[in-house]
C-alpha cells in the first residue's frame, strides 16, 4: 500500500511513531508542505496514493 503523510508541522512522537510502523509493511513517502511547494508533484502523490494522511 502506498501511504503520503502530508506535513504542515513538526509531528508529534505518536505521530513519528505512526510514520515508522507504516514504514515497515508499506511504501511511504513523507511531504513537508511547509517547506515542499511543488504543487504540481504533490497533487502527483495524493493521485498515486492509497491513503493520504495529513497531520
Amino acid at each position: 500500500m502506498k501511504v503520503l503523510y502530508l506535513i504542515k508541522q513538526e509531528p508529534a512522537e505518536t505521530v513519528k511513531k505512526f510514520m515508522e510502523e507504516h514504514k515497515k509493511a508499506n511504501d511511504v513517502a513523507i511531504v513537508d508542505i511547509r517547506e515542499n511547494k511543488d504543487y504540481d508533484r504533490i497533487v502527483d502523490l495524493i493521485a498515486s496514493s492509497d491513503k493520504v494522511i495529513s497531520w
